[in-house]
């Protein structure tokens, strides 16, 4: 009411003035609705406003009365186009446990075999769960509204069509059933009873299998087992079966038609039977038959066999592409890959680079965009990672590769495009080694759903074993741990290497703030039950003293892995290899931290503990207990570390002795006994010692 007044309007209400109770029938949420004010008095009775000052004008003219209203067309959604477009604005992180054991650290995998493990077990329950759904349909099926599908049901209640005709035949090739769709087509008397169509179906069944039942993995096994791919030897050898059963349908049918010769001329190519496909082929041409770009494919990509020179490869490839051309068959990218498929062959041949490249020209004239599995072929004829000189070669082609799959994103043609990243980042690692180069590679991983096409888990594992092991050697600490938090642990479970690098590069860069942050991952790996890593892991931690929060979270570190190694000692089982070299550095950690109580636990854990004295803490490691000790001053503690040291025939009790007799106010016995103890100990001091102890001369970086 008030904005309304300082705009000049005119208000009426009912009553003459308001009083303190009609306050409460001011509806706020009516409030704000321009300069208009609904004020209530009574729930029945509704003031009125009237503007004075620009009224609201309704436009009457026929142009607006007669505008349509235009209703827009109904789009057809499918039933989850909300959840995708939910889905589509939540960033998905993969660098998680799996889902089953996300809620409880202990089961998550803390190594690569572990996580095949796991993962086999959960193949191996999905099968079994199959399998009881097609054993009892009619308990499962009360559960959903819809039947299960017909390939769960399938499995152990047989086929529908029992007697051998053609109905059982075409029920066989669609379940790919290759034994039973023979025994059936062989049962089937006359073969009449079988039309053309059909045993054009059942001979491609025979050349896609080989006249060989397939075993059909799941996705979980094909993912971590690894896949049989095409050999690229230079002379593989012919796995077709000669004079099979498909040669003989073939010959059997009434009529040759064009895909019957392609059927077969693709399963022998397929099987590396190049003779018997050419000579096919020849034949199929004879009879003014065009074969389909398939099958010109596949005899491109078994031209360079039985051939002894580059030319005479050239000139085959030649003459079947002229061929293509003749019969008005547009090439596609599998023809261009089937070439250099066939150029890898005899990559060390002179000319084949320069035919390769050729190659790559004129499938830019036609416009083709190159696959992962074309410039995989590229990588392989112009990179051998099998030639072991340290010669490194041009990245020239490699750049120009990088440059055009930059900001791309690929989908899956053929198994080849799987190998792909494998491949270019072993050629990294090989031949160029250049950690600028690999995270571009990387991103170019990470691009849309590219990381989907690495493969299975071993192409996976070393992809990322090569990645992170060049760049932990020539990176700085805040590029690698960017890297290393994004993969590890659950994609990538690194291995003791990959850490002792990691830990070097540490070292080398002062940035040892990251060590709380690698050493959880550590711990769940189990690394620390080996002797060499845990010496090395807790030397680097030992080597300077820290700000005290940093200070304090090492101290932490070793506190942790001591309450493991006395939580194991009754199970004896992965107990980590803490021993006297160990407790050493460990004493060093805790002195860093000004902390002389913890590192004098440590030291009577040490005497008192059989299994650590296997071998025994450095001499600094105890140099510097009791030197700590004289200045707490804690006599008794430090004579008893230098008795330990007199009996480990350790250098540097003289100074220490007269250290603490200037130091200390000490009866006149216990400094004749001190003076006996520097009398019997080596004369050199800890500076000048050139060995410290059997196994740990090394650990004193601060003398180096």
């Amino acid at each position: 009411m008030a904005a309304a007044i300082r705009k000049h309007s005119k208000v009426i209400l009912s009553r003459a003035k308001f009083i303190e109770q009609n306050l409460r029938h001011f509806t706020v949420g009516q409030s704000l609705l321009g300069n208009t004010w609904f004020i209530y008095d009574k729930a029945k009775k509704k003031k009125d406003f009237i503007p004075v000052e620009h009224p609201i004008k309704i436009d009457k003219t026929p142009e607006a009365e007669l505008q349509p209203i235009v209703i827009p067309d109904k789009i057809e959604r499918s039933p989850t186009a909300i959840l995708e477009a939910l889905a589509s604005t939540v960033r998905n992180d993969i660098n998680q446990p799996m889902y089953s054991s996300i809620d409880d650290p202990y089961l998550y995998c803390n190594s690569d075999f572990l996580k095949k493990n796991n993962m086999a077990a959960k193949d191996s329950g999905r099968k079994t769960a199959r399998m009881m759904m097609s054993m009892y349909p009619e308990y499962i099926t009360q559960i959903w509204e819809e039947p299960l599908p017909e390939v769960w049901r399938d499995i152990v209640q047989g086929y529908v069509h029992k007697e051998p005709s053609e109905a059982a035949l075409l029920e066989r090739i669609a379940k790919r059933k290759v034994s039973d769709a023979i025994q059936v087509y062989e049962a089937v008397n006359p073969k009449s009873q079988l039309s053309q169509e059909t045993i054009e179906k059942f001979l491609e069944l025979l050349c896609v299998f080989n006249n060989q039942s397939p075993e059909i993995p799941s996705d979980v096994q094909q993912f971590i087992e690894p896949p049989s791919f095409i050999k690229d030897a230079p002379f593989p050898a012919v796995t077709w079966q000669k004079e099979s059963l498909a040669e003989q349908v073939f010959r059997d049918l009434p009529v040759k038609t064009t895909a019957a010769y392609c059927y077969l001329i693709r399963g022998m190519a397929t099987y590396f039977n190049k003779n018997g496909a050419m000579s096919l082929f020849r034949e199929m041409r004879a009879a003014n038959l065009t074969a389909d770009v398939l099958t010109y494919n596949d005899l491109l990509s078994v031209a360079s066999l039985d051939l002894e020179t580059m030319e005479e490869v050239i000139l085959e490839i030649e003459t079947l592409l002229k061929d293509m051309a003749a019969s008005n068959v547009k090439p596609n990218v599998q023809t261009f890959n089937s070439v250099l498929f066939s150029c890898n062959r005899v990559s060390r041949w002179s000319g084949c680079k320069k035919f390769a490249l050729s190659v790559m020209s004129e499938m830019k004239a036609l416009e083709l965009e190159p696959t992962l599995a074309t410039y995989l072929q590229m990588l392989k004829i112009f990179y051998d990672i099998k030639d072991k000189s340290p010669k490194t070669k041009n990245a020239d082609l490699f750049l120009d590769i990088l440059n055009n799959m930059e900001s791309k994103e690929y989908q899956l043609t053929c198994e080849n495009d799987l190998l792909f990243f494998r491949m270019a980042m072993r050629v990294i690692t090989t031949h160029l080694p250049d950690a600028k180069i690999a995270l571009r590679l990387h991103t170019i991983f990470k691009t849309g759903k590219n990381s989907d096409l690495v493969g299975h888990r071993q192409l996976q594992f070393t992809y990322y074993l090569d990645l992170i092991s060049l760049i932990a050697q020539l990176e700085h600490t805040d590029v690698v741990m960017n890297l290393y938090q994004s993969v590890c642990p659950f994609i990538f479970y690194p291995t003791s290497d990959i850490y002792l690098m990691i830990l070097e590069n540490i070292s080398l860069y002062n940035t040892f703030q990251y060590i709380p942050v690698i050493y959880t991952d550590i711990q769940r790996g189990n690394y620390f039950v080996d002797k060499n890593f845990a010496l090395t892991f807790f030397k680097t931690l030992a080597q300077h003293k820290h700000e005290p929060t940093l200070q304090g979270q090492l101290c932490d570190i070793v506190q942790s892995l001591l309450a493991v190694w006395k939580l194991k000692q009754e199970k004896m089982h992965q107990l980590p290899a803490i021993d006297g070299d160990v407790i050493g550095e460990m004493i060093i950690i805790h002195l860093n931290n000004d902390d002389h109580v913890k590192a004098c636990e440590l030291f009577e854990l040490y005497k008192h503990t059989r299994s650590l004295r296997k071998t025994s803490p450095s001499a600094l490691s105890l140099s510097k207990l009791a030197k700590k000790l004289i200045s707490v001053p804690d006599y008794n503690a430090a004579k008893n570390v230098m008795t330990t040291m007199l009996a480990l025939d350790y250098e540097g009790i003289p100074d220490l002795v007269e250290t603490c007799l200037d130091l200390l106010a000490l009866p006149e016995e216990e400094r004749m006994y001190l003076e006996g103890l520097a009398r019997s100990a080596p004369s050199k001091t800890i500076s000048e010692s050139t060995s410290s102890s059997s196994e740990s001369s090394s650990s004193d970086s601060d003398s180096d």
